[in-house]
Parts: C-alpha cells; structure tokens; sequence
C-alpha cells in the first residue's frame, strides 16, 4: 500500500516539487471575456520567452472572445507585469500555469507558444486539460536543432548566447517581411531578454512524455528559430495534429496573416472539445 501511494505521489508531484517547492509569486492575467453566456470552455495561454501575456492580447484573444471564448493569459513570473524571479526555470513556470488554472472557472484549454508550449507540454503530464495546442514549439525533445539554427542565421546573437550575454531582439527574429516595420518595432520594445538559465535549458534533452489531454501542433516552415523537423517530430511524439505555415515568423500571433493560424486552431478546437 505504502509503495502504491508513493508511485502515485511521484506522477502526480515530482519529488523536486514536493521537497523543494517554488514559491508562488503574483502573477498578471490578462483576461477578454465574451459579453454574452457561452458554452465554450476557457482557453489559457502561455507565452514563450521574450513575450508576455499582451502578445495574446494583440489579435487572438479578442477575436475569440468575440466568437464566445473566454480567453485568458498568464505573464510568468519575471514576464510583463508578474513578480520578479531571478533563476526562474521551466519548473517555476509550470507552477505558475497551474496557479492561473486554479483561477479560471472551469477546466481549461491551454495553448503555449515557443518556451511556453515546452511548459505546457510538462502540464499536461500531470493535469488534463480540455485540449493542449502548441504553437511554434520549442522541441519536446530539445533544442540542439534550434541552436543549430540560430548559429547558421544569426552566428553574432548565437555566439552572446553562449556566453550568456543579453539579445539584442530583431524583426527577423520573430516576423515575416510582410509586416510593416512601424509594427514590428512597437512589439520588439515590448520583448525582454530570457535568461541564461532559460537559454541553456530549452537546449536540454529531454525524452516527451504522454499527454493526459488531445494536442494540437502549429508552425512554420519559416521559423527562424524553431525548424520544421522539429516541429513535425514534436507533433509525431504526441500523435498530435499537424499544420505547417508558409511565410509567418515565430511570434505567429503577432504577425502578419495571424488570421490563419487562429482559424485553424479554433476548428481543431470546435471539433475536438465542443463536439
């Protein structure tokens, strides 16, 4: 009986957590509610590094809220205007998500985008949301693609990478062409510099674990960070539907044509959680 409990305290809270637990901090959420009763559950998202909750806020929020979503998004501690935490890692942000689930109404659907769909991806090891969606992830099995690639596009911010110096953040980094550069640069004073410990962890290996709820996976094939083939091996990890863009950055929600990643989320969305 001891040896059940203790297997079943493992899954549910990993022994790190339990000894060692991170301290909760105050936590912005940005919320855009439907003016009118809906069926529809709540959907939460979570920004990838650099970003805060405002990057929902832009487009995708209130248009689903427009069509009966109540939306909600989370800056994670150190992000936006939530509680400072020098030496966050990925397990303060999991701690974090599951504190802003605690304050929705009911169970959500939770979208990470970038670092914060590898968040999303260790919460729903553990929680069952209604529907897990993963917009231009960091691989669930680690970022030796990404650097990979940021050494071959952007060899000078690769290298401050590595020696744990602050990025400067540019236009090609996040945004396609077609976005005009007045707009580009309104978002880039808004981005912050991640941490060295945020950088170095996303490139750890890191063997994907099942879902306790449906997944869908989005990207880009122009992604100036996140590869395709790793975006599709992240979809293949979770038997996860795929759908791959053509000329969008990596802030997908911000750029241009962010109509077409959102449409294409919320018909997986009606299909998969409200049929």
């Amino acid at each position: 009986m001891r040896r059940a409990y203790a297997d079943t305290r493992e899954r549910v809270l990993r022994r790190l957590d339990w000894a060692f637990p991170p301290e909760p901090v105050d936590l912005e959420i940005v919320r855009r509610v439907p003016q009118h009763k809906t069926d529809k559950p709540p959907i939460l998202f979570v920004h990838g590094l650099g970003h805060a909750a405002w990057a929902f806020d832009e487009h995708w929020m209130p248009a689903l809220a427009e069509r009966g979503w109540p939306c909600y998004a989370v800056s994670l501690r150190g992000h936006g205007n939530s509680g400072s935490a020098d030496g966050a890692t990925l397990r303060h942000y999991e701690h974090d998500v599951m504190q802003a689930v605690i304050e929705l109404p009911e169970r959500p659907v939770i979208v990470g985008h970038a670092a914060g769909a590898l968040v999303v991806m260790r919460v729903l090891e553990r929680y069952a949301a209604r529907a897990g969606v993963f917009v231009a992830p960091v691989p669930a099995h680690g970022g030796v693609g990404i650097a990979r690639r940021m050494a071959t596009r952007f060899p000078g911010d690769f290298a401050k990478g590595l020696l744990a110096r602050p990025l400067r953040w540019r236009k090609e980094h996040f945004f396609s062409d077609k976005l005009d550069d007045a707009t580009a640069q309104r978002y880039l004073r808004r981005f912050e510099s991640p941490s060295a410990c945020n950088q170095y962890e996303m490139l750890l290996p890191r063997e994907p674990r099942p879902s306790k709820a449906p997944v869908f996976v989005i990207g880009s094939r122009d992604d100036a960070f996140v590869p395709p083939r790793d975006t599709e091996r992240t979809a293949l990890s979770y038997n996860a539907r795929l759908r791959m863009f053509v000329g969008m950055g990596h802030s997908m929600m911000l750029d241009a044509g962010w109509e077409e990643p959102l449409k294409a989320m919320e018909a997986w969305l009606e299909r998969t959680v409200l049929d």
